[in-house]
């Protein structure tokens, strides 16, 4: 049975929310998948709904920092005894895991060899024991780490950074930063959902390929990073090595594809290695704060201990909820309703959607309504098909031709003024335009949702995109019109 320990901080969160003070610190208390508690064998009627619904996290909140003040100094002289056992029993796997992840490092180092190393540090315990690995592995505390900080973590996970930072000071650590104020990026596209997880394009993959751009010059990047496939449903189909489908420049690795939560705990605590502050305070796993793919359990959690950023939050998306028209804007929140939100509805303005109409008198033509008015970057999203001509069109219909890049042959005309709604496409080539209808219809989108997030740089091959001034460019030079 896969399970990680319960800290005695965690220990005495539980004493309070099941009436049981005393009992359950210095005991053998463990939490398995499904968020079950089994104490010293026995599993604990614990319920998630049950709790959730009865307890004023406010009141919690009190109780437990007043009861965490009076220290747990003599819960540890237990529970330390109890992992030492825990440990010692797991011994031999643990060695076996060791072997096995160490060789996947070096192999891999050693068939990348012309590559920059790089571990993939967010400060959770997955990542803590790759740095923990890799470094062992390679024999050298040189290997660059880089935090993607996405401006919505928690607290404590801003110290564990720091904390690390100064006892590995020779690890070379660098850090990704969005320029974007996610607050704002909400109230303007809406906040992110479990089908709608924008953030982490804008404030995770975007900052560190154009991050990792501005380093690494014309070398690639082989990452380590601290992927499980038994986290969910969708990486148990990850692969060890794989090439990043975000960022371009990537092969990323996890060499602890395998490991269970159990292994990585006793790792952790076989090596006394330092890790973040939330884990002893009962979170399973460490991210941003505001993540529509947090459990319940994780968001009361939040609640009970960062009530200030958790309530802010709340506020926010009640007002959001308000506004796009929900009837009753609270219960939409705290049933967590919003994490399922899809698409644009109530938010008045849809970038996505794309209105259009055959030309009545031209059949190789299409009319598109577009929510974003036409200016200058609409242009640049037709560079991938060609070489654009300012000079040829006719002016009063502000016509501008795409060409084949080496015959010089017509392509594709795009007539619309800038500041106006209205565009019109004519297709020059007489062949089926299927095709090149959805990619010119997915440029459009792209162009019209555009935030300047440098999820798009990120992924390009040939580093052809770039976010400069907020504006989206392509290097004609580089476009191979993939």
């Amino acid at each position: 049975m896969d399970a990680r320990p319960v800290f005695p901080e965690e220990a005495i969160l539980l004493e309070i929310l099941l009436s049981q003070k005393g009992q359950l610190r210095g005991a053998s208390l463990w939490n398995v998948k499904g968020n079950r508690y089994y104490l010293n064998g026995e599993r604990l009627d614990f319920s998630v709904q049950n709790i959730i619904a009865e307890w004023d996290t406010n009141l919690l909140h009190r109780l437990f920092y007043e009861e965490l003040s009076k220290g747990v100094d003599n819960d540890y002289e237990s529970f330390n005894e109890i992992i030492r056992k825990f440990v010692e029993a797991n011994k031999v796997r643990l060695e076996d895991l060791e072997f096995k992840s160490f060789e996947k490092i070096k192999d891999l180092a050693h068939t990348y060899k012309e590559r920059i190393k790089m571990v993939s540090f967010s400060g959770g315990k997955d990542s803590t024991v790759v740095s923990s690995l890799v470094r062992r592995a390679l024999g050298t505390p040189s290997i660059l780490h880089v935090f993607g900080d996405t401006t919505l973590e928690y607290e404590l996970t801003y110290e564990y950074i720091k904390h690390f930072k100064k006892v590995n000071r020779k690890v070379p650590f660098l850090r990704s930063r969005s320029s974007h104020d996610f607050l704002d990026l909400c109230n303007t596209i809406g906040p992110p959902s479990r089908v709608m997880r924008w953030c982490c394009t804008v404030f995770k993959t975007g900052p560190i390929g154009n991050l990792i751009d501005k380093f690494s010059g014309e070398k690639h990047i082989l990452t380590f990073y601290g992927v499980r496939r038994n986290e969910s449903l969708r990486r148990s189909k990850y692969e060890e090595v794989t090439r990043s489908p975000k960022i371009a420049k990537q092969i990323v690795a996890s060499p602890i594809m395998d490991w269970l939560d159990a292994d990585i705990w006793i790792y952790l605590l076989n090596y006394h290695e330092e890790f973040n502050m939330a884990y002893r305070l009962g979170f399973s796993r460490v991210g941003c704060w505001c993540c529509p793919s947090n459990s319940d359990w994780a968001l009361f959690l939040a609640k009970v201990l960062f009530p200030e950023k958790a309530g802010e939050w709340r506020d926010f998306l009640v007002t959001f909820a308000t506004r796009i028209g929900k009837p009753d804007p609270e219960e939409y929140v705290d049933s967590g309703n919003w994490k399922a939100r899809q698409g644009g509805q109530g938010m008045g303005v849809n970038f996505s959607e794309i209105s259009f109409q055959p030309c009545a008198n031209e059949v190789n033509a299409r009319n598109y309504n577009l929510i974003r008015p036409i200016s200058g970057q609409l242009y640049e999203y037709f560079k991938p098909f060609g070489s654009l001509n300012f000079e040829i069109g006719k002016k009063l219909l502000g016509e501008v031709y795409v060409l084949d890049r080496y015959t010089k042959e017509p392509i594709l005309s795009l007539q619309g003024q800038v500041g106006q709604s209205h565009l019109k496409v004519i297709f020059h080539q007489n062949r089926d335009h299927t095709l090149i209808i959805k990619r010119i219809e997915c440029q459009i989108r792209k162009y019209q949702a555009c935030i300047g997030c440098e999820g798009c740089s990120a992924i390009c091959k040939c580093k052809a995109i770039r976010i400069i001034g907020g504006e989206y460019l392509i290097d004609s030079g580089k476009c191979v019109g993939c």
